[in-house]
This record gives structure tokens, sequence and C-alpha cells, in this order.
């Protein structure tokens, strides 16, 4: 066409179509980082819907809790029961029925003998408080001579005096207004024990029908695996039990020798807190000594010296030798899985995961280390884990699954060393 310019075909006119407007471009996101957004953000949501969960299981925290404690009774009660069944001879039932009447009857006792002979000492403690609070302010104002601390620095005694005046007024208070608090909670706490040891009852006669309906749950391929865990948490909370049980018994009887021979007065009452003490792992030995020293300090302080030296040498091989082996030995946990069981335990739970974190991980630590060793048998050519452990029950028939395991490990590792040395590199020619 003359006098313009020939429209070629596929050519866009500004008078036909629209200016094309170009596409913005974004900048290149590494997979790594949609990678790692990912991984946070599905940490975040478990982590969420995991804090929802403990929440809503927090509500019916006192129900498990009775019925945690109903099965840790029942725990006890089937092994002591066991135990006169086999070297007695006697039926099972009336092995049951002898220990839970020796269970009813030491608690019966116990509490009689606190509210008789430890009431009558914690009142005469509160009766002689004045002469208490007298003798520690003069052992303070003489150590403050010893020590040449300035009063206008620090003054021992007078701190002390502000302080026990302080906590007596605050007890005083807290207890004119929860007397009915604590006759309510008394009762409920007798309510309590009634049930669990009605449901522990339950739980020993039918244990047979309760693990037999639970054998039926799982599938028979796993039945290895749940016979496992049934004997992990037997051998994780035997032992655990069996450990608190000597420390107690050993701090009690310290306790019981150093009062006799240096004649601290109270000493029913210092052995039984001594006891209570004793039940929290870690933590409860160094609370232990607490009692015996205050009743050495406030009413023999001239024996408290050799007292507190005795108290703490005792006590420090008990927490640095004789708990770490038994510990060990028992549970098969190291000093530090121990420490970090009972942190959090105490964090998640607080007293009660205090108290019971330790035997949990000590389960888990069980099951872990299974896991591992049949793994390593597993990834092993020239060897099959079920021959490998009938094996080993063959010269052994007694030990446990877990342990067998181990044995056929370390069997597959002592081949893969072998194997290892055929295949080495050829020496030079």
């Amino acid at each position: 066409m003359a006098g313009g310019a020939e429209d070629t075909p596929g050519s866009q006119t500004g008078s036909e179509y629209p200016l094309a407007v170009p596409r913005p471009t974004l900048p290149g996101v590494s997979p790594r980082l949609i990678t790692v957004f990912l991984v946070l953000a599905s940490l975040f949501f478990g982590l969420t819907v995991t804090d929802r969960i403990i929440t809503i299981a927090g509500g019916f925290s006192s129900i498990l809790l009775i019925v945690f404690l109903a099965w840790l009774l029942s725990f006890l009660v089937a092994q002591a029961a066991d135990a006169i069944h086999r070297r007695s001879g006697i039926g099972r039932g009336k092995a049951i029925a002898i220990v839970y009447v020796a269970v009813v009857i030491l608690v019966a006792l116990l509490i009689f003998d606190i509210v008789q002979v430890g009431a009558h000492d914690a009142a005469d403690i509160l009766g002689r408080s004045n002469e208490v609070t007298t003798r520690i302010h003069g052992l303070l104002v003489g150590a403050q001579k010893s020590l040449g601390l300035n009063r206008s620095v620090i003054d021992l005694a007078a701190t002390f005096d502000q302080g026990q005046q302080e906590l007596f007024t605050t007890i005083s208070a807290s207890l004119n207004e929860e007397v009915q608090a604590i006759a309510g909670t008394t009762l409920s706490v007798l309510g309590n024990l009634l049930v669990i040891i009605v449901l522990s009852l339950y739980a020993v006669v039918d244990v047979d029908v309760i693990l037999g309906a639970l054998s039926r749950v799982v599938p028979n391929r796993y039945s290895a695996e749940l016979s496992l865990v049934e004997q992990t948490v037997g051998r994780a909370f035997g032992g655990f039990l069996r450990t608190q049980v000597i420390l107690m018994t050993v701090q009690v009887v310290l306790t019981i020798l150093v009062g006799l021979v240096f004649g601290l007065p109270y000493l029913f009452l210092t052995t039984v807190v001594v006891a209570i003490a004793m039940v929290i792992p870690f933590f409860g030995p160094p609370l232990a000594l607490l009692p015996p020293l205050l009743v050495a300090v406030a009413f023999r302080p001239e024996v408290a010296i050799p007292v507190v030296v005795i108290l703490l040498v005792v006590q420090t091989l008990l927490v640095n030798v004789i708990q770490p082996r038994l510990m060990k030995e028992s549970a098969g946990l190291h000093p530090i899985l121990v420490l970090l069981a009972l942190l959090v335990g105490a964090q998640v739970a607080g007293l009660w995961g205090a108290l019971f974190g330790i035997p949990f991980v000590a389960v888990l630590n069980l099951l872990a280390r299974y896991a591992v060793n049949r793994r390593a048998v597993d990834e092993v050519e020239g060897i099959n884990l079920e021959d490998a452990v009938a094996e080993v029950r063959a010269a052994d028939p007694d030990i446990p699954l877990d342990e067998a395991v181990a044995i056929a490990a370390e069997q597959a590792e002592a081949i893969t060393a072998s194997q290892g040395e055929t295949l080495g590199p050829e020496s030079p020619a």
C-alpha cells in the first residue's frame, strides 16, 4: 500500500490491540529454603496440636493419676504375691490376700503413728518455737562474731528474726483459713486411696483377662514386641522402685542411728519426713539431710558438727557411688539420663513427673536399644534374627528378649568385622 508500511502477519497495531504489558519476574526461591519452611511449619503445627492434646488430657489428670497409682500398686502387689507363691507354695489368690492385708495394716499403723506420735511431736516443736528461735539466734550471733562480719553490712540474727516472724505469721494465717480445706482434702485423699486399692485389686485378680484382651487388640505379628513391652515395663518400674526402697532404707537407718547415738529428739517425726523426702529421685537425698540437721542445730547444738559431718559423708557416698550404680544396674540408665528424665518429667507433669519420669525414660531407653540392636542384626547378611535369638535362649532360657537381641547384635558386628578383614585391601606384590 502506497504511503504507508505494509502490515506483516502477526503484527499488532496500537489501534487494533492493547499494548502488551510484560509479566514481572519473581526472584528465584531456593528449594532448601522451601524445605526448611515446610519443616518449621510442620513442627509448629505438631507442637500446637500436642499442646492442645495435653491441655485436654489435663482435665482428666486426676482420673489418670488414680488409674496410674492403682496400676503401680497392683504391680507391687503382684510382684510380692508371686514371690510368696513361689517360695511358700500357697495359692496365688491366698498370696494376694496376704499382701493386701499386710498393705492395709501397714498403712493403718503408719497413719495412726503419724497422727498420734507425729502430731504430738509437731505440737511440741511449735510449743518450743521460742526456745528454738532463741538458740538459732544465739548461734547466728556467735557465727557473725567469729566471721568478723559488720552488722551494718549484714545482720544475720536480725535477718533470721524477721524471716521467722514472717514465716510463722504466714503459716498461722494459712492454717486459720485452710482448716476446712485441709479437712476436705484429707477426706478426698482417703477416698482416692480406697478407690486405688479397689482398682488395684481388680487389676491383680484379672491380670490374665486384661493382658489377653490387650493381646487380641495387637496384631499377632507384633506379639513378641508386646511381650517385650510388658517385660520392659516390669523391669524398669521394678528396678526403679527397688532402687528407691534401698536408698530410702539406707537413709532412714542412718537417721535412726545418728539420732540414737547423739540423742536427737523427735526421732519418729524426723524419720517420717526423711522417708518422704527420699521418695523424690535425685533431689530427695539432699532434702532428707535437712530434718536431722535442723533438729540437731535447734535442740542439740553441742553435737551439731559431728552430726553434720557424718550425714554429709554418708550422703556423698550414697549420691555419688551407690545411687548411680543402682540406677544403672536396675533401670539401665546413665546418670545423665536420670537427671534429664527428672528435669523433663518435672517440667511436663510437676511432682508426679519428677517421681515417675525416670522409669518412663528407662522403658523408652530399653525399647530404643532393642530397635537399634534388631536393625543391626537385620542389616547383616548371613545371620537370621529369629535363629540367633533361639540359639541364645537355648543356652539361657530365662534371658529377656532384649538381651538376647543385644547378644545377636554383637554376633552380627563380629560377622561384619570378619567380612571386612576378608575383603580388605590386597597386600602389594
